[in-house]
């Protein structure tokens, strides 16, 4: 009788999305100097769902198939960092302002690079139109070769453990590299870009969930990597395909002040058939 199979999927599990304590340490493999880590971006509650999960690999270790990964990866300049845009007094937005594309028409704010309003008027237009996430400029985050942009000490110890014990080796998704367009899900950019097809539909997701009979899900943030990432696999999948998913909802948490859109991601998965229990319950 065949073995069921059985991946993880782990989304944006990176120092900057977790709460880390802090006096919590974390070693520079290049520099091999202790610092202390200061999250860019740490979502409530993170760093005791990273303990979960850690708990849940360790406990499900010869259960687990494959582990994938996405890794949020940006670079200072991006779409949504401060130093993208200006007002015109040469002013760069705060952290959290949302950009409309009402507001770049009427000229408050603008590309510091005036080649680029063009694209960032379609760009905001497309959102808009498509219901997607309002352009909002976060705190500079998960900047490729940063301390925040390695995976968090909890979870990345216990995929090493899976790996010696299972002699495979996991598998990492990096998503965002290109700083002309938002990239939450791990499937595609919010607004691909033709030119560029890592912006472009990536069925890798959707073909892991094809080729297993169990998919579990975690990382950060519930409101918006995590939602977005599903949201991207479920439109792909067919009803019994679905089924196969389970969100490890105590080892995921939403960004502050965006609880009521997790609640809405939640109950839309749970009516369409993604399961979704805590990792104690399995």
């Amino acid at each position: 009788m065949r073995q069921p199979m059985t991946s993880l999927l782990i989304i944006d599990p990176q120092y900057d999305f977790y709460d880390v304590p802090v006096n919590e340490q974390f070693t520079l493999d290049s520099e091999h100097q202790e610092k202390t880590i200061a999250p860019a971006l740490p979502v409530p509650g993170s760093w005791n769902d990273s303990q979960r999960l850690a708990s849940f690999i360790e406990k499900q270790q010869q259960s687990i198939h494959s582990i994938v990964v996405t890794l949020d990866s940006h670079n200072e300049y991006d779409i949504a960092h401060a130093i993208y845009w200006q007002n015109k007094s040469g002013e760069h937005p705060a952290p959290f302002t949302l950009i409309s594309h009402q507001d770049i028409a009427d000229g408050i704010w603008l590309p510091t690079k005036p080649e680029l309003l063009e694209h960032v008027l379609a760009y905001t237009q497309s959102l808009e139109q498509a219901g997607k996430y309002s352009l909002i400029i976060w705190p500079t985050h998960c900047v490729m070769g940063s301390a925040g942009h390695k995976v968090v000490a909890p979870i990345q110890a216990a995929i090493q453990r899976w790996e010696q014990q299972t002699n495979t080796q996991h598998i990492s998704i990096s998503k965002g590299e290109n700083p002309h367009t938002e990239h939450y899900g791990g499937c595609e950019a919010e607004y691909p870009l033709a030119d560029d097809k890592n912006t472009q539909f990536d069925p890798q997701l959707v073909e892991l969930v094809k080729q297993n009979d169990h998919v579990f899900i975690s990382g950060q943030a519930l409101s918006h990597c995590v939602a977005s990432t599903v949201e991207q696999m479920v439109e792909k999948l067919s009803s019994e395909e679905i089924k196969k998913l389970t969100i490890l909802i105590d080892t995921t948490s939403p960004v502050a002040g965006f609880e009521q859109q997790a609640e809405a991601f939640i109950d839309k998965m749970s009516q369409i058939g993604v399961n979704i229990l805590t990792s104690s319950n399995l």
